[in-house]
Formats: C-alpha cells, sequence, structure tokens
C-alpha cells in the first residue's frame, strides 16, 4: 500500500480543540491530557452536558419536584465540571469558551450539536471524557458512534476516568493498531502529527488467531494470509511515518503480534501490548475491514473504549488535519 502522498507538514498539537466532559469525575483527567497536547495559539471549547434526570433516575420513583431539583442539580454539576477543566488548562490554550448542553432538552440532537462544535473553525480534535460504565460510554453504543463518526469531521480521543497524566506536554510512547485498510494509514498520519522529536512509536498488526479454527478455510493458510497481511499493513505505516519531520525513524519499531487461541480477541491483544510498552495513548482507524465499518465501530474499538486506563484516538478516513 503506498503512503499518503503530498501532505504538507503538520504542527504539533491542534489548533482547536472540543473538550467534552458530563461529570466532575472526568473533568480532570480529560482536561489533563487536553493539556498535553494544546500549544499556546490552540483555542479550547468545552462542552459539559448535564444528565436528563429522567434517565438518571431512572429506576427511581420522583415527583417532579424532586425531578426539578435534580434537573437544577445536574446543571451546576456540569458547570462545575467546566470550571474544574478551565482551571487547569487556563495557561495553556489561547483563548476558552464553554457552553452546557442540557440533555433534558437536547438528548436527541447531542450529537449535532457535538459535530457542529467540532466542524466549527475546523477543529482538530474532540475528546470526550468518559466514564466506561456510566455517562458517555453509550457514545460507543455503535448506532450513535456511527453518527458521530459520520458527522464529526475530526479526529476523537476518548480518555477514561481512570486516566492519570503524569506529563505536561506531548505524548512519549503511542501505539497504532493497524489493520491493512486505508483509514488505518490515514490514522497513523493523524496520531503522528502530535509526536515530538523524542516520542517513541510503536505499529502493531494484531494477527487473530481466535478466528483461524473451525472456519471455512483451513487455520494454517488463514493464518499466514493475516500475517501476509498485517506484514503490508506495518511496512505501510513505516513507510508513512518516515516521511514526517517530526518523527525519528530510529524511535519506530512495528510487530506482528496475536491474540491467543480461544476467547482471546484483538482488542484485549492490543491493550496488553500498549500495556507492554508503556503506551499512553493508543491511535486506531474507525473503518475496519473485517465485517464493514458498522461492525468494527461496535467491536474492536469499542471494546477497547470500554476496557482502556489510557486515552484512545480514532480517526475515520475523512478528516480535519
Amino acid at each position: 500500500m503506498e503512503p499518503i502522498k503530498d501532505a504538507p507538514p503538520q504542527p504539533r498539537g491542534s489548533q482547536h480543540i472540543v473538550l467534552c466532559l458530563d461529570s466532575l469525575e472526568v473533568s480532570r483527567c480529560a482536561a489533563g491530557f487536553a493539556r498535553r497536547l494544546a500549544t499556546p495559539d490552540t483555542k479550547l471549547t468545552i462542552l459539559s452536558l448535564a444528565l436528563d434526570p429522567h434517565e438518571y433516575a431512572s429506576n427511581t420513583a420522583r415527583s417532579e419536584p424532586d425531578r426539578g431539583m435534580e434537573h437544577r442539580e445536574l446543571m451546576e454539576r456540569a458547570e462545575r465540571a467546566i470550571t474544574e477543566a478551565s482551571t487547569v488548562l487556563a495557561k495553556s490554550v489561547a483563548a476558552v469558551r464553554s457552553r452546557v448542553i442540557d440533555l433534558a432538552k437536547e438528548g436527541d440532537s447531542v450529537v449535532h450539536e457535538l459535530a457542529a462544535e467540532a466542524g466549527e473553525d475546523r477543529a482538530g480534535l474532540l475528546i470526550l471524557g468518559i466514564r466506561q460504565h456510566h455517562g458517555l460510554v453509550r457514545w460507543f453504543d455503535p448506532a450513535v458512534m456511527d453518527r458521530l463518526s459520520r458527522f464529526a469531521t475530526c479526529a476523537l480521543i476518548v480518555v477514561p476516568a481512570v486516566y492519570e497524566s503524569t506529563y505536561d506536554a506531548g505524548v512519549q510512547r503511542v501505539l497504532f493498531a493497524v489493520d491493512g485498510s486505508v483509514t488505518s494509514l490515514v490514522a497513523v498520519g493523524v496520531g503522528a502529527r502530535f509526536a515530538a522529536a523524542d516520542t517513541q512509536i510503536r505499529v502493531v498488526y494484531v494477527v487473530d488467531r481466535a478466528i483461524c479454527p473451525g472456519g471455512l478455510m483451513p487455520a494454517t493458510p488463514l493464518e499466514l494470509a493475516l500475517v501476509k497481511e498485517g506484514t503490508l499493513a506495518i511496512a505501510a505505516a513505516a513507510k508513512e511515518l518516515e516521511c514526517l519531520h517530526n518523527v525519528t525513524p530510529s524511535l519506530v519499531s512495528t510487530a506482528l503480534i496475536s491474540t491467543e487461541t480461544g476467547t482471546d480477541d484483538i482488542a484485549s491483544a492490543t491493550l496488553r501490548e500498549a500495556q507492554r510498552c508503556d503506551a499512553d495513548l493508543i491511535v486506531m482507524g474507525t473503518h475496519g475491514r473485517r465485517g464493514g465499518a458498522r461492525a468494527y465501530l461496535g467491536s474492536v474499538p469499542n471494546r477497547v473504549a470500554s476496557l482502556v486506563e489510557i486515552p484512545l484516538m480514532l480517526v475515520r478516513e475523512r478528516h480535519n488535519v
């Protein structure tokens, strides 16, 4: 696969970041990672989602006055999340604007709201702070993510609430998980924008041994086909990285890794490799080749997002750079 040609040099960081929060729980961790990617010229938009009290306490009977009080509390909590994030980022960006999105009123249109904010001024990143078992994890429902991926025009980063940033600037170790698709190669180019000369980069392709037994083809030929595809995929990614001025070739490594037979999967193998190389960012394309775009959105990135403890960047084929 040929690398993407004639790509102009890109500055580190992003000129406009949209940061989306839904609680105090995620505001500090998400803002901390946004600070690492920001530059003194970055414009920041902070969106805080006030949850719908009808959904928030759906299993408990509440009177309308109680619902009204809960709604006010949720709005105040959303405002506090903005204050918290603004404090973390105050000295790191050129300008900050913010607003609360009331899901009690805008729940049906919130995907469009997020996409519109990301599209304004050609935002380079939409960062979501997520609680993996509550709140914004619902954006990883395949139907919602499919809509957000189609409407948003930039890369998406999810930052789990368990993440703790230990650095103030840049990323030190990036793991790219490629799958042989054009989109995963695009993801390499986008994710590499945030690398510095001393950033260690790891490119991997996961050979899914779990799908080999019991398939229509004998296990050995299928596995060999995946190995061949993976070898080509990581070679194309390495060639793409060689063209970038901010990447040091000696700090780029590549590998074919594999799932274990049985119940193991690509997401788990990717996360094990991220832990092994102590990555502080995982980058993936959001359209894969196995099962079509929707199946890939609903499987590998969805599962990675539900388990990951470090930020995850998702890039679709069309994006702002």
